[in-house]
């Protein structure tokens, strides 16, 4: 080997060192389960909750190599609301299921050689000290952070904070826009719902519901007294008090799957509370409105549709206020 081979093999030696030098670079992370050392651009993160984690990374360009999901009654596994919100699911991505978020594959997740694990405080204690071993784990406490303190976590571990602040400044943006169009939104009210098809139990939120309790708060549309005194976020309603939920708007939520279609949920609000509607002025009025799923997701398309839903609806149409309705 000549000189000029011996320099050029070395130099090539000491790129190579230099870019692994970059490729680990660090910092520290503080996360609900303690600080930890993590890449400041991880390049092969596993997500350990669908919904809440997998999608608004995914969404914000986080390169998501493993997540876990659900199971449908084939058993196949499926993201839950990816499609809805952001048309993705394990079979047109490069995400690999790892499991329930409850019955965790480690071995799955090995295999993926992650460098960076992100779960939730749903997550088994005991298996996220396993996967420490792996990999540093962060435990993401959404229930405290909410929903935009959730994301804004999320893209800081994931390196995508400028791509997040940018959406949500102009989400922001839009949310003012709403807010002229309304004149005083707290004149406003409106009550959140969830139903199952079966209709056995009715849920009232005064938070907590993704991105439909957020936009609402944000925009500053008020709630009826006996939401607003709710000691809880969310509550499993008696059928007999359902007219107490009486506002200038009730939404309820729908998912595009045949279990729950709008149909299938406005017969389970009757089949929980027969006659329902007619005690219910909003629901007399029209005001009774039923959301796609996706606007109560966790992600920013989240955020962006139920804002539109919500402008569509209370701003761009005449309604009833309920005041006048109930005189």
């Amino acid at each position: 080997m000549n000189m000029f081979s011996k320099i050029l093999v070395v130099t090539l030696a000491l790129s190579g060192l230099a870019m692994g030098a970059t490729a680990q670079e660090t910092r520290e992370f503080t996360a609900e389960n303690g600080t930890f050392t993590i890449p400041a651009r991880p390049q092969r993160i596993v997500a350990l909750n669908d919904q809440i984690l997998t999608l608004p990374l995914y969404e914000m360009g986080a390169p998501v190599v493993g997540s876990a999901g659900r199971l449908d009654a084939e058993g196949n596994a499926f993201l839950r609301g990816s499609m809805d919100t952001l048309g993705i699911d394990f079979p047109n991505t490069e995400i690999e299921f790892v499991g329930l978020f409850n019955d965790l594959d480690v071995e799955a997740i090995a295999a993926l050689e992650p460098d960076l694990i992100i779960g939730g405080v749903y997550n088994d204690a005991a298996v996220i000290d396993q996967l420490q071993t792996l990999a540093p784990t962060l435990v993401i406490n959404n229930g405290e952070l909410g929903l935009v303190g959730t994301l804004r976590t999320l893209a800081d571990a994931s390196g995508t904070g400028p791509t997040f602040e940018a959406r949500y400044a102009r989400y922001l943006d839009n949310v003012e826009r709403l807010k002229s169009f309304l004149g005083d939104p707290s004149a406003i009210s409106a009550t959140l719902t969830f139903m199952f098809p079966e209709g056995e139990q009715l849920w009232v939120y005064k938070s907590g519901l993704g991105a439909i309790s957020q936009v609402l708060a944000d925009v500053g549309i008020s709630q009826p007294a006996a939401v607003a005194a709710l000691e809880e976020p969310q509550i499993s309603y008696s059928a007999e008090l359902i007219q107490d939920l009486d506002a200038d708007f009730i939404f309820g939520f729908y998912r595009q799957q045949p279990d729950a279609t709008p149909q299938t949920i406005r017969a389970a609000y009757e089949k929980f509370a027969p006659g329902w509607c007619q005690a219910l002025t909003a629901c007399q009025n029209g005001q009774f409105i039923l959301l796609p799923g996706p606007s109560f997701g966790s992600a920013m398309a989240s955020l962006d549709l139920a804002l539109e839903m919500v402008e569509a609806h209370i701003a761009g149409r005449p309604f009833t206020p309920f005041e006048s309705a109930a005189q």
